[in-house]
């Protein structure tokens, strides 16, 4: 847990002070290490045949939390844009788009929907590999290495973000709170998620949901931390909670308010889900999601360990 919380901090603290120099470059060793840190958290998984047995009953245990989740975070959402509206804007309604929009959103759907594609190949070959111990010399403390490089890269660009600073200055400052309605939707759902299986502590429920729709490295954090079963259930619930947002944004936003889609999209409403939510809520809530993005982005590094530390 403080080897996961010192290396962040020290490449967050280099991104920072190097943030006069662009590293494009950055933005794809992510994605490189997500694929490695995939492979080799399906190949754990491949390995264990108990693990495989049971991974139709471990998928339906990660949508019922993905559901829990997402109805906890929609409630508060609500709860809280009733109070805080005071007059409605017109040319603001969350159901007004043009063509041009509905055809960024389709796009970006199809872009989201074939990334998830590719980060579930990666899982799956791994598990092939380990289940026919295709690639025995790889060391065991491999997935560790690559978690610690993935960690000093999104480090580096969260330091180097610029946007974080810029959507502070423009956005409703009634809202700064909102990660914090998130965190508290989500454990809700997490919470009853708990009461419903009880295989897993309720400490347990709480790290997987932590990761708030960033899979890559909060599946291969708690699979260090608490194994490759529960690992297993937070990667797929939280590409279930990020496809929530790219599916159904406008309803949630029609139903519940244009919050319920930024508190559902998690951290991932700062990139991936970010066109979907200004398509659906309209652009002058693009600079709330962005802060939010980055702000509960930030937060996974601290809270997984933390929750996981406890069970």
């Amino acid at each position: 847990m403080f080897t996961v919380i010192l290396v962040l901090w020290c490449s967050a603290a280099a991104g920072y002070a190097l943030r006069r120099y662009s590293v494009p470059q950055i933005g794809r060793l992510i994605t490189w290490s997500v694929w490695l840190l995939l492979f080799l958290m399906g190949k754990e998984v491949g390995e264990n045949p108990v693990l495989v047995q049971h991974i139709g009953r471990i998928g339906t245990e990660a949508l019922v939390l993905a559901l829990t989740t997402c109805a906890g975070c929609a409630t508060l959402s609500a709860m809280v844009w009733k109070r805080l509206r005071r007059r409605r804007d017109a040319s603001a309604q969350t159901g007004a788009t043009d063509s041009g929009k509905k055809q960024t959103q389709t796009v970006s759907i199809r872009s989201q929907l074939a990334e998830s594609g590719v980060i579930v190949a990666f899982f799956a070959i791994g598990c092939v590999s380990g289940r026919h111990n295709w690639l025995t010399l790889i060391p065991p403390q491999s997935s560790f290495y690559a978690l610690c490089l993935l960690l000093v890269c999104v480090g580096f660009s969260i330091g180097q973000n610029r946007e974080f600073y810029r959507s502070l200055r423009q956005m409703d400052r009634r809202l700064i709170a909102l990660p914090l309605l998130t965190f508290s939707g989500t454990w809700a759902g997490a919470l009853l998620t708990s009461c419903l299986f009880t295989r897993h502590s309720a400490a347990d429920w709480l790290a997987a949901s932590s990761g708030f729709g960033y899979y890559s490295l909060s599946g291969v954090l708690i699979t260090e931390l608490r194994g490759s079963e529960l690992g297993t259930l937070s990667l797929i619930y939280n590409i279930l909670r990020e496809l929530i947002v790219l599916l159904a944004a406008p309803f949630l936003c029609r139903g519940f308010g244009p919050l319920a889609p930024i508190s559902q999209g998690g951290a991932t409403s700062g990139d991936t889900t970010l066109p979907i939510i200004a398509a659906a809520c309209g652009n002058r809530f693009v600079p709330l999601s962005i802060y939010h993005g980055l702000t509960v982005d930030f937060s996974v590094p601290f809270l997984v360990p933390f929750f996981c530390s406890l069970s």
